[in-house]
């Protein structure tokens, strides 16, 4: 196994928009929108750092930014 995961291995690449679907994660929506920014390992499992795109949080919420998320999660959106 490397210990550097590749984008090589998922259908998303770093700059595709893509759809999270974060039901189960830590997050009071369950999908969020935004940009993929890299992409690395930790504690053994592969994790997608993904911009969550500003206006999908009330404001003054305390999410918002980078958001990571399992490989599994994420979905490309087709770009326009």
């Amino acid at each position: 196994m490397s210990s550097t995961p590749s984008f090589e291995e998922y259908d998303f690449d770093r700059g595709d928009r893509v759809r999270v679907d974060w039901t189960d994660g830590s997050s009071p929506l369950d999908v969020v929108i935004g940009t993929v920014s890299g992409i690395s390992r930790s504690g053994g499992n592969v994790v997608v750092a993904v911009e969550v795109e500003d206006d999908q949080y009330p404001e003054n919420s305390i999410y918002g930014g980078t958001h990571d998320a399992a490989p599994e999660w994420v979905e490309r959106l087709e770009q326009s």
